[in-house]
């Protein structure tokens, strides 16, 4: 596609420099095209995108055997693979890209499930089977029903871990199992595997002589032929075939490179196809900002501080694009609220005349209480913007939405956001419940009444969500909005990682350190408190102001707030940083680096009914919950090894700590159970010179004594024809104190073309009681192929004092093509490398309960 399309820039000789790979990763490549690395960002996101899509029809699908070609449903895996080629090629056209990865992640795993589920490896093939997604063709040549494909594979001895577990981890040993005369004839089989569904959703049931899927999940491997043919890892006790696993990759690889370059000729429209892949042949659009601007009557004089800084935030957005790079373009969001904030009003767009337009014509007016509905205009914003972007609320009062801030820790979680908010004034009034608890002193429904929270909540909403979703606040006085804007900018740049953070209350001199390691190019230093005065020393114990100005720059210099930017390299400052500061009174500081080394983590659940042993935790982890941590490392960047990571509680600082084991070249992992209820991740390692490397995830989690899953059955993504209603079961489980729970439901879509109902909002459990949620959704008939809608469950405590939460999402697209007459199963090669490094922390699970063992 690249080659194809040369960079515009004369300045990049991209046609060279990619024909010049030895090994092409999304770095390498979007390097070599644009000039900037840091733009891979996107295509990177693009590329998880399609990958989780993958990977969710094995959590949540797993009984249809058609879309993992199982239970020889080849035909129908065909069929299957035909109608999601063109959904994907439409959604394309339409420029729905979104929509078009997910699809593709769907088609995807059922076209590489066919090279490992099959025996078309077996076989001796060593090139996809074109019929495969193709229109125009068919498989032929399959088993008949009645015919025996396998015979009977040797079962391995159990051993001492069937002590350890609650079931055995015995296996079978296959070797040439498929009878020779269905491979020699060139017939097409498949395993089977227990209790899975046909195209009308009949259990297909084994007969003798038929091969199974195999792996000890499968109780069909115990029927004759016992064992299986599956090749979906390298490890026995999952894939009885796992010596062929390495061969069913490279054909699925290159079965998966056709299909897309078949869609892509189909489409016709190379800047659309680049824009499904999240990369652009003009302009390469990163990430949004968004400006979050409360406009009542109280914050006039702060409106007009804005349109007095037009210019320098022109500047700034000007300067900012320019050093992402001459492709980069940038969407630029504002969300103005006021109260009752009931307008939705929202603008997006690329061109900064018109941003700066529409902020120009904000005007301050309405309002007259306190607090104001922040959480909502927050969520819009989110909502209006790409994966990982920068979101700004500059308010003078607190929130008085705080029932929506599940809602809002949801939407951070999936998307990655940094919210940050500036505020010029510290009105946390809270209104007070009626004697009914329905309705406040003005007589208007009370949306707070029905939640007792802490009365904390909403006094230190800002600060937890600020610190949950890896941004900060800023106490400024109004008068120094218009210096906001440089510090903004910067501070938005997509490769900036946070290395240190820590809040508290101080009234005497403080020192805080901080470790800078050699991949850190820039530092960026930020102090917020009271009456607050600093110096910044280097590792060499010098103040920082001595400094050249071109190398230490004071950003942002008030009685509130500290904001400086260091250019590490022009110094060579790696080593330990000082901070020495005092406030009087509460304080925030917050430490961030552009670094060449980017760090991905995903946390991963112990799932029994998994083939691998683990799932994607769906919301939140739950407590007492074990988890699994898988983290990559990605960039051009000297040699680091990471070897430990903390769990730092809401002040930033360390409550547990656990090892980090190298699972490859750049993954590592950890089993570990955590004990905080609210807790961010800081992973630590060395440098190439022996510095200290630490980074911050920029999204918290939060542990919750409640469970939300979807059901058996349901899915994150489906697929509905106009005029058609699907259901979604979520399954509530309370692993507290017995509790009563509200059930909310929200999608953020305006004028949908969708609808939906929901069997129950409130709901009594006692511990450890269960209850099924029904939603069901309905397109309307005049529904456009490719319309979406996200869906956000969460399920919050009521009438307690120690709120808990937890959420599920699914989404819904609105197909014009005929509705599949299948729905969606196994594990797939696209993520072979995850799941055989859950393979290698799973393994370490069970090593150090033998341990555990033998200890006791």
């Amino acid at each position: 596609l690249l080659l194809d399309n040369p960079n515009p820039d004369p300045d990049v000789d991209s046609t060279f420099q990619i024909n010049s790979f030895i090994s092409i990763t999304a770095d390498s490549l979007i390097q070599a095209y644009y000039g900037a690395a840091s733009l891979s960002s996107s295509l990177v996101d693009a590329i998880k995108d399609i990958a989780e899509a993958n990977s969710d029809v094995d959590s949540s699908e797993d009984k249809d055997a058609a879309a993992h070609f199982d239970s020889e449903q080849i035909q129908a895996g065909h069929n299957r693979l035909v109608d999601f080629k063109q959904m994907v090629i439409n959604q394309i056209k339409l420029e729905k890209y979104d929509v078009a990865r997910v699809l593709a992640g769907r088609m995807l795993h059922t076209l590489q499930d066919f090279y490992s589920h099959t025996n078309w490896v077996e076989m001796g093939r060593t090139v996809p089977y074109d019929v495969l997604g193709d229109k125009d063709g068919n498989p032929d040549n399959v088993a008949g029903e009645s015919e025996d494909t396998c015979s009977n594979c040797v079962r391995g001895e159990e051993n001492l871990f069937t002590s350890l577990l609650n079931r055995a981890l015995y296996h079978y040993r296959c070797s040439d199992n498929i009878l020779p005369e269905v491979n020699d004839a060139g017939k097409l089989t498949s395993g089977y595997y227990d209790g899975q569904l046909d195209i009308d959703g009949n259990v297909i049931e084994k007969t003798k002589g038929k091969c199974s899927h195999g792996g000890f999940l499968d109780s069909s491997s115990d029927i004759r032929a016992t064992g299986g043919i599956n090749k979906d890892s390298v490890v026995e006790i999952w894939s009885p075939h796992a010596s062929l696993h390495s061969k069913a990759v490279t054909i699925a690889t290159l079965a998966s490179e056709t299909i897309l370059n078949d869609i892509r000729g189909e489409v016709g429209d190379d800047k659309k196809f680049s824009s499904f892949l999240n990369i652009a042949l003009d302009k390469q659009q990163i990430s949004s900002i968004a400006y979050v601007i409360d406009t009542t009557g109280s914050m006039y004089d702060d409106i007009l501080e804005i349109h007095a800084a037009l210019s320098s935030i022109r500047m700034e957005i000007e300067t900012y694009i320019e050093n992402l790079g001459p492709n980069a373009e940038v969407n630029l969001i504002l969300v103005p609220f006021n109260d009752p904030d009931d307008n939705d009003s929202i603008s997006s767009t690329t061109d900064i005349g018109v941003f700066l337009d529409a902020i120009a014509a904000l005007v301050a007016i309405g309002g007259g209480d306190c607090p104001e509905p922040s959480t909502g205009a927050t969520i819009r914003a989110i909502r209006a913007s790409e994966q990982g972007s920068s979101i700004y609320v500059f308010t003078d009062a607190g929130p008085s939405d705080v029932y929506r801030e599940a809602e809002l820790r949801a939407l951070i979680e999936e998307t990655g956001v940094q919210i940050s908010y500036v505020l010029t004034g510290s009105c946390v009034y809270r209104r007070r419940r009626s004697a009914n608890g329905q309705f406040d002193n003005a007589g208007r429904y009370n949306q707070n009444a029905r939640r007792n929270r802490r009365q904390s909540a909403e006094e230190n909403f800002y600060s937890n969500i600020a610190a949950f979703s890896g941004g900060q606040v800023l106490n400024v006085q109004t008068s120094s909005i218009s210096e906001l804007s440089s510090v903004i900018f910067l501070s938005s740049e997509l490769s900036f990682t946070e290395i240190y953070q820590r809040t508290g209350i101080g009234f005497i001199s403080s020192n805080r350190s901080f470790s800078v390691d050699n991949t850190i190019t820039v530092l960026l230093i930020s102090l917020n408190g009271n009456s607050i005065s600093s110096v910044v020393r280097t590792p060499d114990g010098n103040n920082a102001t001595a400094l050249d100005p071109a190398a230490f720059k004071i950003e942002l210099n008030t009685t509130n707030s500290f904001i400086a930017t260091v250019n590490i390299t022009s110094i060579a400052g790696y080593g330990e940083w000082e901070l020495e500061f005092t406030s009087s009174g509460p304080y925030s500081i917050q430490v961030s680096g552009l670094s060449s080394l980017r760090l991905s983590q995903q946390f991963y659940q112990l799932d029994t009914e998994s083939n691998f042993g683990f799932s994607k935790i769906e919301g939140n982890p739950t407590k007492g919950q074990t988890l699994a941590l898988l983290v990559t490392a990605s960039g051009d960047y000297q040699e680091v090894e990471l070897n430990s990571f903390d769990l730092l509680t809401s002040d930033g600082s360390i409550h547990q700590q656990f090892n980090l084991t190298k699972l490859s070249d750049k993954s590592y992992g950890s089993i570990f159970t955590p004990t905080l209820e609210v807790f961010q991740i800081a992973l630590t390692g060395v440098d190439s010179s022996g510095n200290q490397v630490r980074r911050i995830s920029g999204t918290g989690l939060q542990v919750s004594e409640v469970s939300l899953k979807l059901g058996r059955g349901s899915s994150h993504y489906n697929t509905l024809y106009p005029g058609n209603s699907s259901n979604v079961t979520v399954v509530l489980t309370n692993l507290g104190v017995t509790s009563t729970f509200q059930i909310d439901i929200t999608h953020g879509a305006i004028n949908s073309t969708f609808s939906y109902s929901i069997n129950r909002t409130q709901v009594s459990l006692n511990q450890n009681e269960t209850m099924e949620i029904i939603i069901v959704v309905t397109a309307s008939a005049n529904a456009s192929n490719g319309d979406t809608i996200q869906f956000i469950v969460t399920a919050s405590t009521l009438f307690t004092t120690d709120a808990s939460s937890n959420y599920v999402s699914f989404q819904y697209i609105a197909s014009t093509l005929p509705p599949p007459e299948f729905t969606i199963n196994q594990t797939t090669a696209a993520a072979r490398e995850t799941a055989n490094l859950l393979l290698l922390m799973f393994a370490l699970t069970v090593l150090m309960s033998f341990i555990e063992l033998i200890n006791t």
